[in-house]
């Protein structure tokens, strides 16, 4: 009996484990397939290599690398510094343009109220 209740354990850990990570996406999985996710709702986690601010109207957007691949993202708070890791949930857009730069594909995470 003791044998399957540490069996059970075990593999109830390592199923938490694995759903823990579902949900992220790779970088390069989007922007590979940009048309599988346009207007859908995705996961990414990445370091913040670039950022485009505009101080004035307190609006940014900043490039994120995940090791696969980077992309533009939105988030819905602050713009994070430059080396600081990001975890953004938001819809892929694609052709988004702001002060008339185009940053091709973007996500764009929603206010916490709209989530």
């Amino acid at each position: 009996m003791r044998k399957y209740q540490i069996s059970f354990i075990l593999i109830s850990i390592a199923l938490m484990i694995a759903c823990a990570g579902m949900g992220r996406m790779h970088i390069n999985s989007i922007r590979e397939n940009p048309d599988q996710y346009s207007n859908k709702q995705v996961a990414v986690s990445g370091k913040v290599v670039q950022i485009f601010a505009l101080p004035f109207l307190d609006q940014g957007i900043c490039k994120i690398d995940d090791g696969t691949g980077e992309i533009w993202v939105k988030p819905a708070g602050r713009v994070p510094a430059k080396g600081e890791t990001i975890h953004i949930k938001g819809t892929v857009k694609i052709g988004l343009n702001i002060a008339n730069q185009n940053f091709g594909m973007i996500i764009i995470e929603k206010k916490d109220e709209e989530k």
